[in-house]
């Protein structure tokens, strides 16, 4: 029984091809680079191949904005703050939202307070 164990193991790791042609090692007892052997072959790609962008917590955005997280969780809750999601609890903000959100609130302002020619 215990024989056909290890045959039907060497089997395994013999038909089992990893990435680039190298044999998927079996067992607990493989040294660590072996464990992430297969995190080698995974495409690897950046926020802005993907479509994602970059994005900010709900803290970092305040700290960037100068504001605190009540202030954008008001904002929010009126309407008037930026996009965001939900990653579990966490709010989430992409780049690009918080750039169009700024972009229209500096165009609102400018349409309430037209700049005099001087």
């Amino acid at each position: 029984m215990r024989d056909q164990a290890v045959a039907s193991r060497q089997k395994l790791s013999t038909e089992s091809i990893g990435c680039m042609g190298h044999p998927a090692p079996l067992g607990r007892s493989r040294p660590a680079a072996a464990r992430l052997a297969h995190l080698v072959c995974m495409a690897t790609t950046t926020p802005s191949e993907t479509g994602l962008g970059s994005v900010l917590t709900l803290s970092q955005l305040a700290a960037q904005r100068g504001v605190t997280v009540q202030t954008l969780y008001d904002l929010r809750s009126q309407g008037r703050g930026p996009r965001g999601f939900r990653v579990g609890r966490e709010l989430r903000f992409r780049v690009i939202e918080v750039d169009a959100w700024l972009a229209q609130m500096e165009a609102d302002d400018a349409e309430r307070h037209p700049r005099q020619a001087g």
